[in-house]
């Protein structure tokens, strides 16, 4: 017959086994919260670089797209136009005569010598002969302006957000009744985005063959 002594210690070791088994100690909570800490911070930090890096690649996107958007325009009207004039002083009489400016030299700047920073050209369905049509491309303000009427007023091609730092014309071949002008055209810049203060720069080198004749109208 067992006794009430024995009962009593047998109770007890069974009560010691429940509450060794029943829960987790302070120690045990202290180290899977601190895991679970420093997991989510890892989480959080990857989830922070793959958005930064989303907006990097949308702020180039979006620049590559303008930039190549004012470019390809620039390039469709120059390749279909005709008295190629490189350089913008001086009146309407002067832009709608043909000038060259052609690469040499190594330039005070990171671009060739020579370059002019605006062109002026007839449009495809300009007339000649009349001296303010002529279509104009410039940098002014770190943007790139078209002028469809000879500089006489003036649109924004680029985004506030695309800062045009360089834009340089190399012309050749404009003398008339020669060979076929060509121009090449060089833009530099940086594309800004103002939510995560992020600056990708670019450089744009592309050459254009003028595809109409390049004849005299003017001889009798």
């Amino acid at each position: 017959m067992i006794n009430s002594n024995m009962k009593f210690s047998l109770r007890n070791d069974n009560q010691k086994k429940i509450n060794d088994t029943g829960g987790f100690t302070l120690l045990e909570m202290l180290v899977s919260t601190s895991l679970f800490i420093v997991a989510m911070l890892v989480i959080v930090s990857a989830l922070i670089s793959l958005e930064t890096a989303s907006r990097k690649a949308r702020t180039i996107r979006i620049a590559a797209d303008n930039v190549s958007a004012a470019v390809s325009s620039m390039s469709r009207a120059i390749r279909m136009g005709s008295y190629i004039h490189c350089g913008c002083t001086g009146t309407h009489a002067v832009l709608a005569a043909p000038q060259d400016c052609e690469i040499s030299g190594a330039g005070t700047g990171e671009l060739p010598a020579s370059g002019g920073t605006c062109l002026a050209f007839e449009a495809q369905n300009g007339n000649p002969l009349i001296d303010s049509d002529q279509y104009v491309y410039r940098l002014w303000n770190n943007r790139i302006q078209r002028s469809v009427n000879s500089g006489d007023d003036w649109l924004d091609m680029t985004a506030p957000e695309i800062r045009i730092d360089a834009l340089a014309f190399y012309v050749g071949g404009t003398e008339l009744n020669e060979n076929q002008p060509y121009v090449t055209m060089l833009v530099r810049g940086t594309a800004t985005s103002p939510i995560v203060k992020i600056n990708t720069t670019f450089d744009i080198e592309t050459t254009v063959a003028v595809r109409t004749p390049n004849l005299n109208l003017f001889i009798p």
